[in-house]
């Protein structure tokens, strides 16, 4: 009998002290490679950069936070993936303004095919 999965919407905007930019670049490329290992699990199913509404038309964009669509059995298990993350270890998420809600899509999300 498979697991019942449940969807999950994250919104973790980043710090905004004038260091917060390069403890996010400093990791970059380990949120990166764990987004990809989790894509390709299926818990993550999207996820992306936050860019400042005053520089999304810019060719330098800054960034400011991360959205993420999840699945998982619970909640807890997400809470776990995104405190085992490297933003949010480094404290490049702000974990004061961090939501993790359940989430229903309006349309079904296309199926997880993994790489």
């Amino acid at each position: 009998m498979a697991t019942q999965t449940y969807t999950f919407a994250v919104f973790a905007p980043d710090y905004t002290d004038p260091d917060a930019l390069g403890r996010r670049l400093a990791v970059r490329t380990q949120h990166l490679a764990n987004a990809k290992s989790l894509l390709q699990a299926g818990t993550l199913r999207i996820g992306g950069a936050l860019i400042s509404p005053e520089t999304y038309d810019k060719p330098e964009k800054k960034l400011i936070g991360s959205l993420m669509i999840f699945e998982a059995a619970n909640i807890d298990a997400i809470r776990k993936v995104i405190e085992d993350d490297i933003y949010y270890k480094t404290n490049v998420w702000d974990k004061e303004k961090l939501i993790i809600l359940p989430w229903v899509s309006a349309a079904p999300l296309p199926p997880h095919v993994p790489e």
